[in-house]
């Protein structure tokens, strides 16, 4: 983002250098993309009235193109787009029309580029990343308002790490993204016309290299969309092989049929209906719980949320109440975390009860409570510190 300007005591402007210069005309001209069409019809109307208003006191007593405020009203605005048939007879009128002719160039030029700019941002969106050298980013097949929370959700300007969205969907036209000079989170996204059933399209959408691969419920498929995503989830594991495959987490709309998605390839399943109905029944039994769950999903600046890491070289063979204690005593920074429960396959101990989880093992993973993603080249905020690799 551009630098904020200071102007310095007695200095001014003036006293800004070249590169300072330049990044306030970027600054500028940015602000001035953001809602370009009411931009543009402000300055028109400046330009018109002002210029009309000019060339009357100039021209009334010569002029009878200019005798009433009328007329030069409407002079000025034939002038603005087409040029005048007659010039002005005094030498400030004609200076006036100098001005005015040169900002009516510029304001047809400003509306011209706006829509080319939009135009050629919307072709980039819809250009084909299979030409592209692009890993580590995420797919989200299938598309519905809800896609446009979800990019907020993880391009929000809280992660460090923003990974590229590509979106596969059928219906371009149906996707609708702000531009993203308004919206920071609409950077670097990328749609994939197709359907994401289909093993070519997956692979223009680079699904083999990506980091994840997020599912929607295909809303136009009726009872019939859980159906599509498991069509789509043997598409994607058909076509990715080896150890480095992406994560697909699938929405279904019939908690019934979590076990074909299973069965299909999704390594983790949503039902947003039966979340609902918990979070519902949560609400009725204990008041006030459905914001300690929002806050839980919430991307925020000190919004805390549940990590999952890998457990550390060092920390292998410690106790839960063991392991507890090294993370309650580090309580000097944001990176602070509490130690909840340990993750072992398809088990989950939450708040273990004495020994019942047994000490940590290599391919377990603590599940972690804390404002700040631990990345595994940090150190990890414990006492005693450790890496976290």
């Amino acid at each position: 983002m551009p630098r904020s300007m200071r102007r310095q005591r007695g200095g001014g402007l003036h006293a800004l250098g070249p590169r300072r210069w330049r990044e306030a005309i970027l600054s500028a001209l940015a602000a001035w993309n953001r809602h370009q069409v009411a931009r543009i019809i402000v300055a028109v109307a400046v330009a018109w009235l002002l210029g009309a208003t000019a060339l009357h006191l100039a021209e009334r007593g010569v002029n009878s193109d200019f005798a009433t405020w009328g007329d030069a009203l409407w002079n000025v605005w034939v002038l603005l787009f087409s040029g005048l048939d007659q010039p002005p007879k005094t030498a400030v009128g004609r200076l006036l029309t100098m001005v005015i002719l040169v900002m009516g160039v510029g304001t047809a030029g400003l509306f011209t580029a706006s829509v080319a700019s939009l135009l050629v941002e919307r072709y980039l969106r819809r250009r084909d990343v299979s030409t592209f050298a692009m890993e580590n980013h995420l797919v989200l097949c299938n598309w519905s308002p809800r896609g446009l929370a979800w990019i907020q959700q993880v391009h929000s300007s809280f992660i460090q790490d923003k990974r590229s969205i590509v979106i596969i969907h059928d219906e371009t036209d149906d996707i609708e993204l702000p531009d993203k000079q308004d919206d920071a989170a609409f950077n670097d996204v990328y749609i994939v016309k197709g359907d994401p059933t289909s093993e070519v399209v997956l692979r223009r959408a680079k699904v083999p290299t990506a980091h994840s691969v997020v599912i929607l419920t295909d809303e136009r498929e009726g009872k019939h969309a859980d159906g599509k995503s498991v069509l789509t989830c043997i598409a994607i594991r058909n076509i990715c092989r080896g150890e480095a495959q992406p994560n697909v987490s699938a929405e279904c709309r019939n908690p019934n049929n979590r076990q074909h998605l299973r069965k299909a390839g999704a390594d983790e399943i949503i039902s947003s209906d039966e979340l609902g109905l918990r979070l519902l029944a949560r609400s009725a039994l204990f008041h006030g719980m459905t914001r300690v769950y929002q806050e839980l999903l919430t991307v925020g600046r000190d919004a805390n949320e549940m990590y999952l890491l890998p457990a550390p070289e060092g920390l292998v063979g410690k106790d839960f109440v063991e392991l507890t204690g090294m993370f309650a005593r580090h309580r000097g920074d944001r990176k602070s975390c509490l130690l909840i429960g340990i993750q072992r396959g398809d088990e989950m101990h939450l708040n273990p009860i004495g020994g019942e989880a047994g000490p940590l093992g290599r391919d377990d993973q603590l599940i972690l409570l804390c404002r700040v993603f631990i990345k595994p080249s940090d150190t990890l905020p414990t006492d005693p510190p450790l890496e976290a690799t």
